[in-house]
């Protein structure tokens, strides 16, 4: 039978779409203190939002009758006709956030005009009348937001841990802060400072008081001016892209969103000049015709649709590729010769000069080794002639020139481009993919370690200190036992600074490859997919990354090592994704070749 839903009911429906986390309440509320014309915004949260979220601002307040209607649906100031969704400049515009954070919390407000000597306080929750009272309050309005969820058991359920959720507030946190450099805010966990902002003279500034002034070496500045957009902003140093994402922001008229097609155009030019599965830093803030762009088209205003996306997609490619070109980032050619084979010097005849007989040596020589008896060959005794069709004797004393292969030569092992191992089989050669073929060996090994809970270490020579963002500090320490089992000894040092005493077995010890490691942990330990076997995803994700590590010139006994381990392990024809170890050429195949 058809029927109206109850108040109560359309806005438990309205808050799942608008209020899905924690993280969500911030933003919106957070958005609602810039569109309110404050100087400073403070964050407090109490177990990662989900016991206390209290944003207090210094804007404009509001009239003990505003403090009321802002609980009600679809009250907005932002918008009073059609033609205003067309040029929307502010953050909120549909009167649904407060409303549907009432639904699913108990909230408080208190409020206050700049002309009014008292302020107003309202309560209100899951289906109560909001309830009003005069207060002493400063300018401004601070909002208490406790016990989210508490009336919707199952989404409380499915809130993930409190480290997961504080990360996800800090990112809607500083989404606000950086386009907004000019005004103050403040975010505190449980008492703790995360983030203490001043207000900063320009963008740069603020991403530097955020993430740190190292950062500032990595910055490139980004400028096109077109009829269609207007493209400002930051990229990071090819050189310092790093696997773990975060510091990836796009902005378009003061307002946060995710753009997977922009983010290719953005990340084209630097296809030649970082790794693969690496992702550059850049803050892009554009500013277009608010009539060009729709910023209705997702409840949590996340998404925006570009009436000519196409034609932005190529004007930030080509402003990218500029400000790379404009610094000098550009492949160049590979002139390190470490592990080429030598190329001999030949000196020109030259008239009436004795040119130098060459010398021969042996790299295997000792010269502290007992000397040898030379061998001559006996020309006193007559060999007997050898059987028609028979294999020639070879010649005592000239070497092994003449003699059959011998069975360590057919074991040899030959590098090539410290890339590949290449053998003799039988049916041909086969071809071992070096960095593969570690992948599965450090897989299973970890994995066995992780079941085991028997970490191997290498303990580093030096300790290594690397500063973090908060996002990845929590993301760090949210299982720390996990870390030990892993074989990582990582310490706070305060102040979101880490120090790396040592790492699992097989991972470099240089201090820039150590940063690497810790940055590529930190991207596997924030993935979120939840597979089936996370011991499995987190072990091929470890091998992946320290297979990716230098494993220094491989001799003859290191590549033999490589091999025997690889035949040692469980499946070593297959990386843990699937990928091939080695392949055999036969010699069909090389006469087709040759």
């Amino acid at each position: 039978m058809l029927q109206v839903l109850p108040q109560s009911i359309s806005n438990l429906i309205a808050a799942g779409e608008v209020v899905s986390r924690p993280a969500s309440v911030v933003k919106e509320l957070v958005e609602n203190a810039v569109d309110a014309g404050a100087h400073s915004v403070f964050v407090s949260v109490l177990d990662a939002g989900k016991t206390l979220i209290q944003v207090i601002d210094d804007g404009c307040g509001m009239t003990p009758e505003e403090a009321v209607l802002c609980f009600e649906r679809h009250a907005t100031s932002k918008i009073a006709t059609a033609e205003d969704l067309e040029r929307i400049l502010t953050y909120g515009f549909r009167g649904e956030a407060l409303a549907s954070i009432a639904a699913v919390a108990e909230v408080t407000l208190r409020t206050r005009r700049a002309d009014d000597e008292v302020g107003t306080q309202v309560e209100t929750g899951p289906g109560k009348t909001p309830a009003t009272q005069p207060t002493a309050a400063p300018q401004g309005s601070n909002f208490a937001i406790r016990n989210l969820f508490f009336n919707v058991p199952a989404r409380r359920k499915f809130l993930k841990s409190d480290n997961a959720e504080l990360r996800a507030i800090i990112q809607e946190f500083l989404r606000v802060a950086l386009i907004r450099p000019e005004i103050a805010f403040k975010l505190t966990s449980n008492g703790k400072e995360i983030h203490n902002l001043r207000p900063a003279a320009t963008r740069k500034k603020r991403i530097l008081d955020i993430f740190g002034m190292n950062l500032a070496k990595e910055l490139v500045e980004v400028r096109a001016d077109t009829s269609l957009v207007r493209v400002s902003g930051f990229i990071g140093n090819p050189e310092d892209a790093r696997k773990s994402t975060g510091n990836q922001f796009l902005f378009v008229n003061g307002r946060y969103f995710r753009s997977p097609f922009l983010h290719k155009a953005i990340c084209k030019p630097y296809e030649k000049l970082v790794p693969e599965d690496y992702t550059p830093a850049y803050f892009l803030f554009l500013e277009t015709e608010p009539e060009r762009v729709d910023v209705n088209i997702h409840p949590a205003k996340t998404e925006v649709k570009f009436e000519d996306e196409g034609l932005i997609f190529e004007i930030l490619t080509a402003a990218v590729r500029e400000a790379l070109g404009k610094n000098d980032f550009t492949p160049s050619i590979d002139f390190d010769v470490k592990g080429a084979p030598d190329i001999p010097v030949f000196t020109p005849r030259t008239s009436g000069g004795i040119r130098k007989a060459p010398t021969d040596y042996s790299p295997l020589f000792n010269p502290f080794d007992a000397p040898q008896e030379p061998s001559f060959p006996d020309f006193t005794e007559t060999p007997a002639p050898a059987p028609e069709g028979a294999a020639l004797p070879p010649v005592p004393g000239y070497g092994r020139l003449f003699e059959e292969e011998s069975v360590a030569a057919l074991n040899s092992l030959l590098v090539l481009q410290r890339r590949y191992l290449v053998t003799p089989v039988k049916s041909g050669m086969m071809v071992i993919d070096i960095r593969r073929a570690r992948q599965r060996i450090f897989y299973e090994r970890y994995l066995e370690k992780i079941a085991e809970r028997q970490p191997i270490r290498q303990r580093s020579l030096f300790p290594v200190t690397v500063q973090l963002g908060a996002e990845d500090f929590l993301a760090l320490f949210e299982q720390p036992d996990l870390l030990a089992r892993l074989g990582f000894d990582i310490q706070d040092f305060g102040g979101n600074t880490v120090v790396v005493n040592a790492l699992p077995e097989g991972y470099p010890e240089e201090e820039e490859q150590v940063r690497t490691a810790l940055d590529e942990l930190i991207a596997v330990l924030k993935d979120e997919t939840s597979p089936e076997d996370p011991n499995h995803l987190l072990a091929a994700k470890m091998a992946a990354s320290a297979a990716a590590s230098d494993p220094g010139r491989l001799d003859g006994a290191g590549a033999q090592l490589l091999v025997d381990q690889l035949f040692a392990c469980r499946e070593p024809q297959l990386t843990p994704d699937g990928r091939r170890c080695m392949a055999i050429v036969t010699f069909e195949e090389l006469e087709k070749k040759l």
